[in-house]
């Protein structure tokens, strides 16, 4: 377990996003006896496509099956395991998905919108090295353009929907019904503690424009 990241996310209580959410699960996982593996995944954007390998997720095998395993994606990712099965159209309670080939990368994870499945992360089934995943986390975390480094983005799953907020343009979703709303910039602090649970003790964020 990697101390720095059990320690961000347990203890410290900061937060985190894929590739230390999904490296904290993939090693409990396998501390609980669960054959676990992390590989590289695309996201895909509506009208552009799948883009870099800049995610993380893990495949398991359990109970006779394989599952893909997501804890670190904020859009409408599965909040249950998927099972790795080819065409299989699931749910996890919340919006239906399957696992299909693709001509882009191996495998693709699709969502059903307006009726229609369409991508919603690719990967490879092969097993990704601690270097594969230091190199990409690298340029998520450093990099100037990255998505992470132009604006601030928050997603955290509730019983029943979801919070999210990018730099202060929020959403509150329950039910399938999302509420849109507007923070003022002396509110995010309080946000964050509050609604999103972070600890905030001895931070103070601030945007800038």
């Amino acid at each position: 377990m990697p101390e720095p990241v059990f320690d961000k996310l347990v203890t410290r209580r900061r937060g985190g996003y894929c590739f230390e959410q999904n490296c904290l699960i993939c090693c409990a996982l396998n501390a609980a006896g669960i054959k676990t593996y992390g590989v590289l995944a695309r996201i895909s954007r509506q009208g552009f496509g799948f883009g870099q390998m800049l995610h993380r997720v893990n495949i398991a095998e359990a109970d006779g099956a394989r599952w893909i395993v997501d804890v670190g994606y904020g859009g409408d990712c599965f909040v249950l395991p998927l099972r790795f099965e080819l065409g299989l159209e699931q749910t996890d309670g919340r919006n239906e998905y399957r696992v299909v080939r693709h001509e882009r990368v191996q495998y693709s994870v699709q969502i059903r919108q307006n009726g229609e499945f369409v991508d919603l992360l690719g990967f490879n089934d092969d097993p990704a090295t601690d270097d594969d995943f230091a190199v990409s986390n690298y340029y998520t975390s450093c990099n100037p353009k990255s998505g992470f480094k132009l604006l601030l983005m928050i997603s955290r799953q509730t019983e029943n929907g979801k919070l999210t907020l990018f730099n202060l343009a929020g959403g509150r979703t329950v039910n399938g019904v999302t509420e849109r709303f507007e923070l003022k910039p002396e509110e995010l602090n309080a946000f964050l503690r509050d609604e999103i649970g972070i600890n905030m003790d001895g931070v103070d964020v601030v945007l800038h424009p």
